[in-house]
């Protein structure tokens, strides 16, 4: 890397003639292999090709749909990019040429991509389809699909040819139970099938990293780990959101440990995309707090081997459990870096140098990690419009810094504006009545807001989230973006829509939707008559509380259900969960016709 550090704001104001300023770039996956960086433009549909000699993106390779990820095959001859949404692609790309020399059709929104060690297969991540894909690389054709959990997001390939491991980026369980947290599903290469599923830590959700040992043995994954049983009263020392890595013991298929990336009175917000740097540290991108992390993995497994060995005491830790609740254990192998690029999503490693792509900026962040104060090198990208209110507020919505001490972002509870799965015990209805995370799509347009309604509009819910959840006084103009980020805000193809039309050519699903009288309270164009009702699901302060009615655009994506989120399932909606038919007249239903009513409910 030959760049100087007096270069940055030279290179900042560089245009490329080629590239002109129509679209949004968001640098996402990036792949390097020591003399090219490749960089996916996620919005911009396609891949940026920098020098890294002389630091010039010099072209782009156009593509027909988003990249997703990236991976770039031994010996660089070979570059392959996820693409697309519903329709998803793994395209093959010839290098140097960048021609596109196959396309391989996957699942929904392939989202992460790992090479077995002999080369022969890909592995990628079907976020909205829940599966895995398995790609014979000699024929570039889909050999198997295999079950995941929940919207997996990233995949690792162990270097003995025997394990691939699955991200699965939120939980499955029911949020009103005990433990509720995501997995990561473990694969048995050679006889493609599911191993295990290794559980997380109780609040573990957002996974979007993984990583492993030079040896193998083990994986390392992070994560949020959110304090979802304590009422969201304070932030300060983690109490409501902490983030984490665990270390998942590849041997034995669980949790070695789990440790904090926060510091004591500052948070490392939203860690996401990882790698191994060549000399055993951990490299981290923290998107809430704009940081790259380094961890030492030598020093840390040497504490943690010590600790659990009974050599090593710690004052603020006496078991295994509380290691997770610490944040001062790790605090010696922890070193962060503050970015000049927003919301940095990827990092990769060559040649001493760390490279991070942040999504709300137009360049790539050389850090060289020798020095003990290493200085950033931006790699410009291309040219890109001013950012209007939604660009402004899709960062603030993601922005650590909106937050007191950088625990969490808006995006921290409802990632992509969505939903985690879990419930929390806000202070607007009362404490010790846990409400579940709603999915923000459509509330600008569909008040009132929050479950029981408590919030005359979404601009309202805005800005008392920031001043309470938060817990900091923003300009209005920050919330005034946010308001138009979230407006902005668009439904997901379903991933079930084609399957209904296979299954159910004579829409009897749709017939039963109306017949079961769900169409009374969930019609119009958002699904919902914006009323309150008691359908006899309150349960402790709550029983016979009348409840707002949700828009049902997206259902599929937002499990668990009911106000507690005690239903897993909308299975359990209509027949654990449905006192006297008052949720819907579904006591009569067969399976099969509950079958097809609950599948077109998965498309809308």
């Amino acid at each position: 890397m030959k760049i100087k550090v007096s270069a940055f704001f030279f290179l900042l104001a560089c245009t490329l003639s080629f590239l002109s300023p129509g679209n949004y770039l968001s640098p996402g996956a990036m792949a390097v292999d020591g003399k090219t960086l490749y960089t996916a433009l996620t919005t911009d549909r396609a891949i940026a090709v920098t020098d890294l000699k002389s630091g010039v993106t010099t072209r782009k390779i156009v593509l027909k749909q988003n990249p997703n990820h990236l991976l770039l095959a031994p010996g660089g001859a070979t570059l392959f990019a996820a693409c697309g949404e519903a329709r998803g692609r793994v395209d093959v790309i010839a290098l140097p040429e960048g021609k596109v020399k196959a396309s391989v059709p996957v699942g929904h929104t392939p989202s992460g991509m790992a090479m077995s060690a002999d080369g022969k297969r890909l592995y990628v991540a079907n976020r909205f389809s829940g599966t895995v894909s398995v790609i014979d690389l000699s024929k570039n054709k889909e050999t198997a699909s295999l079950p995941a959990l929940r919207e997996p997001r990233a995949v690792y390939a162990g270097t003995d040819g025997r394990t691939v491991a699955v991200a699965n980026f939120l939980p499955v369980q029911a949020a009103s139970g005990g433990m509720v947290a995501a997995q990561i599903t473990l694969i048995d290469a050679p006889s493609n099938a599911v191993r295990s599923h290794v559980m997380l830590p109780n609040g573990a959700q957002s996974v979007l990293g993984l990583a492993g040992s030079a040896d193998g043995k083990y994986l390392y994954a992070v994560h949020l780990l959110s304090r979802y049983g304590m009422p969201v009263t304070q932030l300060d020392r983690g109490w409501v959101n902490t983030n984490a890595m665990s270390i998942i013991d590849l041997e034995r298929d669980s949790v070695y440990a789990t440790v904090l990336l926060d510091d004591v009175d500052h948070g490392a917000a939203n860690p996401a995309g990882i790698c191994m740097a060549g000399d055993g540290t951990l490299l981290i991108a923290l998107s809430g707090t704009h940081e790259l992390m380094l961890v030492d993995l030598d020093g840390l497994h040497g504490k943690l081997a010590g600790f659990f060995s009974g050599e090593l005491t710690d004052p603020y830790v006496s078991s295994r459990e509380d290691l997770s609740a610490s944040l001062s254990f790790a605090t010696p192998y922890k070193k962060r870096i503050a970015l000049k690029g927003r919301s940095p999503r990827e990092v990769v490693f060559a040649g001493g140098t760390a490279y991070a792509s942040s999504c709300f900026s137009s360049f790539v962040e050389a850090v060289p990690l020798g020095g003990n104060r290493p200085e950033t090198v931006a790699l410009m990208l291309g040219d890109e419009p001013a950012p209007d209110a939604v660009r402004r507020g899709a960062l603030a919505f993601c922005d650590a810094s909106v937050c007191y001490q950088q625990w969490q972002s808006c995006a921290s509870c409802h990632p992509e504006g969505r939903a985690d799965g879990l419930n929390w015990d806000q202070q607007n209805d009362g404490l010790g009545n846990p409400k579940n995370t709603k999915s923000l799509l459509y509330s600008h347009v569909t008040p009132p807001c929050m479950i029981t309604g408590i919030r005359e509009s979404a601009e309202l819910a805005v800005r008392n989230g920031i001043l309470h959840t938060l817990q900091t006084r923003q300009p209005e103009a920050l919330a005034a973006d946010m308001d138009a980020y979230l407006r902005n805000l668009s439904p997901v193809e379903s991933p079930c829509l084609q399957e209904y039309r296979r299954k159910d050519p004579r829409q009897k699903g749709r017939k039963l939707f109306e017949q079961a009288g769900c169409l009374q309270c969930h019609g119009g164009q958002y699904l919902t008559d914006g009323a309150k009702y008691d359908a006899g699901t309150g349960d402790g302060d709550d029983e016979g509380r009348a409840f707002d009615t949700p828009s049902l655009r997206e259902l599929w994506r937002t499990a668990p259900y009911l106000y507690d989120g005690r239903a897993e399932t909308l299975r359990d909606v209509f027949t654990k969960y449905n006192p006297g038919d008052r949720h819907g007249t579904t006591r009569h239903l067969s399976r099969e016709e509950l079958d097809a009513l609950i599948l077109y409910i998965k498309t809308l």
